[in-house]
């Protein structure tokens, strides 16, 4: 006779059986297969027996029967369970416990097989998960247990289970550290262990994902289960992060009422949940909803009680909701569904309806229902919100020049009857300087459907108003409250636009060195563009370029036919020390393409010195230049397409041209220390058709950045590496050479502007310093200071006195000779850091800047962990470094010769052949 007792519960610990009260206990054992014996600890009551889980006792893979007072133990339910290193499984006539492995890290690898396993239906009940196995590939004679493994740490749980009717129960009660973890289940096949995630099998959800189930709070982290990437995954995370991530079942819109709005100090919006279920959700949350890119941001500080919910307005609670415009959801999870949806004003009106609107800091904010009578939140600049309460619109009608001395423009504005427009501005796009150009006698005329005709103009004052370099239109807008906002015009007629884009000078005014005009924007609004006027800017050069153009168009069917030219140019066609010329003087003195011309203004430094080397130089705006860039197939260039005439036109017959081409980049410098989204790939941007990179590193970095494919990219080295060999030794004097980057944010700037700037602090201090004097005095050290010629009109501004300095001016140095002989650079971002590090030369980033420079450029490198010298954040630490190196010779540290491998692929003075190869290959 049996003793009938049924399975409660396994645990880590203890396995409880319930018992009739009438069965006393005096003894609990388990026999093995050979009847051997195996005592086991126990206690019971009336109704339950509780044993000590007997695993470590057991050994793996045995199976031993349970006896009760010397009887075997039977169950009248069928049992099959698991726990961690024991499977019990039992009926009417047996209770079984089963040894399983009792270290699964310790399985020999070559015996485990890893795969993944379709569960087609996984349901969640009771904190289980319920999933049935397909084809019985797992049974109860060989299934050894389910476990969760960590995906990032890969800590692993064992967790308990039990087989109903052909489904397996998993129990997910353990306590989960945070992170994702992935379920798998163990089973053996023959000797092998199989080890399976288990996936998703249902054709219809696969590659979606889908919640689970809600398991609960433990440790501060918050448990669900659903399947991420196909993958059945647990997700245990503080309730921040646990939102952010799970998948949401079912989208419906989220019914609120009574929104009440608190406009105190410390403001906010109240408003009630009409679906009570909903409102009584195990878990609820009120996220905001970026329109931008869909990021979801949850606010902590949403009180809810009673099925009311209030959102905190203040600057602390919106810190992470950045200037954009936002939805705001609600998110509600149960034990077996995840629903959100946007929140949804129940009104009978359809109209907008604002129900805040109030400035805090450096934003306003604006709370309001859209059409449809969803919740919305716009925070942006007070212009912006400005524009859309009053249902702002602009339009540039026509621009004509006043004589010589200033322009006339007409805005089309619509706009709400509580608005008065004031005047039409230009304003200087820059974060750090305000300029502004105000229309002085501006008219207003009433159209029709709320839209005016805004007429203004005014005369340029070109000492008081003249600063470079971008100017955009802005209209100024007063309510009826006093407030005031400039608001940006945006989009112009069509034929505003081609007439601004046929010709820019005869729509500029200018002196003999300064000029001003309207230009269209890569989003097609209208801004003018103020610089200074180069010399070639005039009447007569328009002429010569109509001329040259007629002339080509004649010689094109029979002179310049299957010609295949080539062009070479450098930066603003005026120097020939780059890539440009390195690789145009290779396949020139190698004659590999007879048809290579490179451009030079005749007023640069290396004219002179690059005619005599070659009749291929062609003079910068010449008409033999003109006919040439014309007639040719190909640009090759270290710069952009547009350097080859003039960087700041967009419009004209030359520039049109220009864009047609294919190009090269050769690039001026490596691509790692300088974020740049002006070479991204994109519609309208004249991209190049094939860029060169140094090694792989940077090939990804420009795949991944620049959005071009690989095939766009070749790995070959720059040109003027091929060039480069170390002189150091050979100079009378060691020499330091000091070559500092331009910055954005200061392009242009007054000469007194500049003075007053860190950069130029930071750098008279250190060439100033009597703690470098000595140094340069007790090594006998010259030190070359060149700045970039970006920042050329800067350079008086340096007054020094030290036999020891010397200041170089743009095209009056060879940056290529002045690297090459010296001993040691001192930079900050500058991509020429590169060609001294490929000599195996020491560099010394002196980045006092490095936080206003991380925010308005950034880099593709870790600044602080990846660079190739050392960093000097203050001229104190710059000058220490200078001595160190002094002192040991300059020699390059272990550390950074180790990273020479990895920074360059060739080393060996071909790479000008092998872009030559590309090159022959892509055409």
């Amino acid at each position: 006779m049996k003793e009938q007792i049924k399975l409660i519960s396994i645990q880590e610990e203890y396995i409880v059986f319930e018992k009739s009260r009438d069965l006393s206990v005096w003894d609990i054992y388990l026999l093995d297969e050979e009847n051997n014996k195996v005592d086991i600890e126990f206690t019971f009551d009336s109704d339950e027996i509780t044993i000590k889980n007997p695993a470590q006792q057991l050994k793996e893979e045995g199976v031993y029967l349970l006896y009760i007072n010397d009887k075997k133990a039977g169950s009248p339910d069928a049992i099959f369970a698991g726990a961690n290193r024991l499977i019990i499984e039992g009926d009417l006539n047996s209770i079984a416990f089963r040894g399983k492995i009792e270290n699964i890290s310790s399985l020999d690898v070559e015996r485990v097989l890893e795969g993944d396993m379709p569960i087609q239906k996984v349901m969640f009940q009771d904190g289980n998960i319920l999933l049935n196995t397909p084809d019985e590939t797992v049974s109860k004679s060989n299934i050894l247990g389910f476990l969760a493994v960590n995906e990032e740490t890969e800590e692993f749980k064992v967790l308990r289970f039990s087989l109903v009717n052909d489904t397996f129960l998993v129990n997910l009660s353990e306590p989960f550290t945070q992170g994702f973890w992935k379920l798998k289940i163990l089973y053996k096949f023959n000797q092998y262990y199989l080890m399976d995630t288990i996936v998703e099998g249902d054709p219809n959800y696969l590659n979606k994902s889908f919640f689970i189930g809600y398991i609960g709070e433990n440790s501060g982290n918050h448990v669900g289960v659903y399947f991420k990437e196909k993958k059945l995954t647990i997700n245990s995370y503080q309730i921040e992060d646990f939102f952010k991530e799970i998948p949401v079942n079912e989208r419906e819109d989220i019914l609120v009422e009574q929104v009440v709005v608190h406009d105190l100090a410390e403001k906010s919006i109240e408003l009630r949940i009409v679906d009570e279920q909903l409102a009584s959700s195990k878990l609820k949350e009120i996220m905001f909803v970026s329109r931008k890119n869909k990021e979801r941001v949850r606010i902590p500080s949403i009180k809810q009680t009673n099925g009311k919910i209030v959102i905190p307005l203040t600057p602390e609670a919106l810190e992470e909701v950045n200037n954009n415009r936002w939805d705001l959801e609600g998110l509600f999870v149960n034990d077996e569904k995840s629903i959100a949806g946007r929140l949804q004003v129940v009104r009978e009106d359809n109209e907008k309806l604002i129900y805040l609107n109030y400035s805090i800091e450096d934003y306003t904010m604006m709370v309001y229902t859209t059409m449809n009578n969803y919740i919305a939140i716009l925070k942006s600049s007070g212009s912006v919100v400005f524009k859309e309460k009053y249902k702002i619109k602009t339009k540039m009608k026509d621009i004509s020049k006043k004589d010589n001395t200033g322009f006339t423009m007409t805005v089309q504005v619509k706009k709400d009857e509580r608005v008065d427009i004031k005047n039409i501005l230009l304003k200087l796009r820059s974060q750090d300087t305000i300029k502004l150009i105000a229309t002085e006698d501006t008219e207003i005329e009433l159209l029709q459907n709320q839209n005016h005709s805004v007429r203004g103009s005014f005369q340029m004052n070109w000492g008081k108003d003249f600063f470079p370099l971008y100017w955009d239109v802005f209209v100024t807008a007063v309510d009826e409250d006093g407030n005031e906002e400039r608001i940006k015009v945006t989009g112009a007629t069509n034929k505003l636009k081609k007439q601004i884009n046929k010709d820019y000078f005869t729509n500029a005014i200018y002196t003999e060195d300064k000029i001003l005009y309207p230009y269209v924007t890569l989003k097609k609004d209208i801004a003018f563009m103020m610089r200074e006027k180069e010399y070639y800017e005039s009447k007569g050069t328009k002429l010569k370029e109509k001329l040259a153009y007629l002339t080509y168009l004649l010689m094109k069917p029979f002179y310049y036919r299957n010609k295949e030219i080539w062009i070479g140019f450098e930066k603003f066609s005026s120097t020939a020390q780059d890539n440009g010329y390195a690789f145009f003087q290779y396949v020139d003195k190698n004659k590999l393409h007879d048809n290579f011309y490179f451009i030079l203004d005749k007023h640069s430094s290396d004219y002179e010195e690059v005619r005599k080397e070659s009749n291929k130089v062609v003079p910068f705006m010449s008409f033999k230049y003109l006919l040439l860039l014309y007639a040719s197939d190909l640009l090759v260039s270290s710069e952009n397409k547009r350097h080859v005439y003039n960087l700041r036109v967009r419009s004209g017959i030359v520039p049109k041209k220009i864009d047609s081409k294919k190009s090269i980049f050769l690039q001026h410098g490596v691509t790692a220390l300088k974020q740049s989204s002006v070479f991204k790939k994109a519609k309208g941007r004249g991209n190049f058709s094939l860029v060169i990179a140094t090694s792989d590193l940077e090939e990804e970095i420009i795949h991944q950045n620049w959005k071009y494919e690989l095939n766009e990219i070749a790995v070959t080295g720059f040109s003027r590496w091929d060039k480069l060999f170390d002189k150091s030794q050979k100079t009378e004097r060691r020499k330091i050479f000091v070559m500092p980057t331009w910055r954005t944010w200061m392009e242009d700037m007054p000469k007194e502007d500049f003075k007053r700037t860190d950069y130029y602090d930071n750098y008279v201090n250190f060439l100033n310093s009597k703690e470098l004097e000595i140094v340069l005095e007790k090594y006998n050290l010259e030190l070359v200071f060149f700045l970039h010629p970006k920042f050329k009109q800067y350079i008086s501004e340096f007054q020094l006195d030290s036999a020891h300095i010397s200041l170089k001016e743009f095209q009056n140095i060879k940056v290529n000779e002045e690297i090459m002989e010296a001993s040691l650079m001192i930079s900050d971002y500058s991509s020429v850091t590169w060609d001294m590090f490929y000599m195996k030369k020491p560099v010394l980033f002196y980045q006092f800047d490095y936080e206003k420079y991380e925010e308005y450029e950034g880099s593709y490198i870790d600044m602080e962990t990846e660079l190739f010298g050392e960093r000097a954040l203050n001229k104190e630490e710059l000058v220490q470094l200078v001595q160190e190196y002094a002192e040991n010779e300059f020699q390059l540290k272990p550390h950074y010769e180790k990273l020479h491998g990895e920074y360059f692929k060739y080393v060996d003075h071909n790479n000008s052949q092998r872009i030559f190869d590309v090159i022959k290959h892509l055409k």
